[in-house]
């Protein structure tokens, strides 16, 4: 596990308990507020029966027994607990039937003082003493009164064990009963959501964490064996169907080792058509030696040979060093204002030297009238390249025709050279540009094979492009366009 893994994992880690404890915490504190609502209300309600009681007692002194008598007389048809009013003669007031086990209950709750808001004993002014009281079931009268009475449908409307609406249910049976108030609900305790939302976001800070952190460890180790040199190695596979910026950058990598491994292998092609062109004229130069020490008479002609190939050498080593600085971008040189008619002129004039004493007749149709800022020396061997591959492979009492055009509007130079030579197949028209590019015809011995890619570098550092297609009546066909643009024009 890398730093980065641990970096991710902390940060979602930390994220996610954050939001949980509060999610968590907030959800507790609400069920908490609405358990305390509940027994607020239960309370309330309790209350609220319990008062019946007292407000039967307070009609007495008003109302003496009839009032006492019609007040409980008026509850039976309420949805309220009923009240029951029993004299010293064990008579209820309203001559409802009472089992002796409710009253022995009311009067042993009423000796202890157990619940003097429900229970209580009060004088009228008949002479007897009445107790008052409300059989509540969590005061332990639900189940006498089930026993006393089954199914008794002269019971309230409620029943004796009948609820408010708030009431909460009675305890079970067995469960210890609460002076005056019934038992409360503690809230939840909130260590084991937060332990469970802990670990949840542990686990889940841990898998995301790894899915970010696996493809950058396979590109750490994709660079690392790059660098050693193995310069096949793949990843884009390895990040499977991602489909995000980590694929994508795989799907780079992959691009940069191939780009890499095609520049490394053209470097080395280079290198070995560079000494096999090297040796070709060097062996030559040792057999012209050995010939001149066997036969001193023949020495003239053999110090013209070797003189012709030492200048091919000169010629070939001249052309890499040029194409070496293309390829690195240093051949850029200070920009010289130039006309492109008398450029042209002059090279046509050259080549049309050569190729007298081959009777290859030159064709220049064009004249351009424009003067433009360019590296001049650049340009011009790119174009005479052009022109002399056309010579050297035009036939004997062939034609070579050169046509240029300058369109003043785009500023864009076009020139097109064909020859009447053997042409190239299809397949090899882009890679003649490329070094020592041989389409099995035997090779001039005046070229070095790196004239057309000497000019495919040239005018691409002139921003052009060169281009190579065949003719239908035979030969080869090269088009150059080169733009200047507006600001370097005169």
């Amino acid at each position: 596990m890398g730093r980065l893994f641990w970096k991710f994992f902390f940060a979602f880690w930390l994220a996610l308990l954050t939001a949980g404890i509060g999610v968590g915490t907030a959800v507790w504190l609400r069920h908490s507020a609405q358990q305390n609502q509940t027994a607020n209300q239960a309370d309330v309600v309790d209350v609220r029966r319990a008062s019946l009681v007292k407000l039967a007692a307070s009609t007495l002194p008003h109302g003496g027994i009839k009032g006492l008598h019609d007040f409980m007389q008026t509850l039976q048809n309420t949805r309220f607990p009923p009240i029951y009013a029993v004299d010293d003669m064990d008579r209820e007031l309203l001559g409802r039937p009472l089992a002796a086990e409710v009253l022995q209950q009311a009067r042993a709750l009423y000796l202890k003082n157990a619940y003097p808001d429900a229970i209580q004993m009060v004088a009228a002014d008949d002479g007897h003493r009445y107790l008052l009281f409300v059989p509540l079931p969590e005061h332990g009268f639900g189940g006498l009164f089930r026993q006393s009475f089954p199914g008794n449908p002269g019971l309230p409307p409620m029943g004796f064990d009948g609820s408010m609406p708030g009431d909460r249910p009675p305890p079970p049976p067995g469960a210890p009963e609460d002076r005056g108030r019934s038992p409360r609900r503690e809230p939840p305790s909130p260590i084991l959501p937060i332990v469970s939302g802990g670990l949840a976001s542990l686990l889940f800070s841990g898998l995301l964490a790894w899915y970010f952190a696996k493809p950058i460890r396979s590109l750490r180790d994709a660079f690392s064996a790059v660098a050693q040199g193995r310069l096949n190695t793949r990843i884009g596979k390895a990040m499977g169907r991602r489909g995000d910026e980590l694929a994508d950058l795989g799907r780079d990598f992959d691009h940069m080792a191939q780009q890499i491994c095609s520049l490394i292998n053209a470097q080395q092609h280079l290198l070995h058509d560079v000494s096999h062109e090297l040796r070709s004229p060097l062996a030559r130069i040792q057999a012209a030696i050995g010939l001149a020490q066997q036969q001193p008479e023949k020495l003239p002609a053999t110090l013209e040979r070797i003189e012709r190939e030492s200048q091919r050498i000169s010629d070939l080593v001249g052309e890499l060093l040029m194409l070496s600085k293309l390829e690195a971008g240093v051949a850029t040189g200070k920009l010289d204002l130039i006309n492109l008619d008398d450029l042209l002129a002059d090279i046509v004039a050259d080549a049309r030297f050569e190729a007298e004493p081959k009777r290859i007749e030159l064709i220049y149709q064009g004249t351009i009238d424009a003067s433009v800022e360019c590296q001049s020396e650049l340009l011009h061997r790119a174009i005479e390249n052009v022109l002399r591959n056309a010579v050297q492979h035009c036939k004997a009492d062939g034609t070579v025709l050169i046509t240029a055009d300058f369109d003043s509007d785009n500023r864009r130079l076009r020139i097109r050279v064909d020859d009447e030579g053997p042409g190239v197949a299809d397949q090899d028209l882009t890679a003649i540009f490329q070094p020592f590019f041989r389409s099995g015809q035997p090779q001039k011995t005046q070229s070095t094979g790196l004239g057309l890619t000497i000019a495919h570098r040239a005018i691409e550092a002139h921003g052009g492009s060169i281009s190579a297609s065949n003719r239908p009546q035979g030969g080869l066909s090269v088009a150059i366009e080169i733009p200047f643009p507006t600001r370097q024009a005169i």
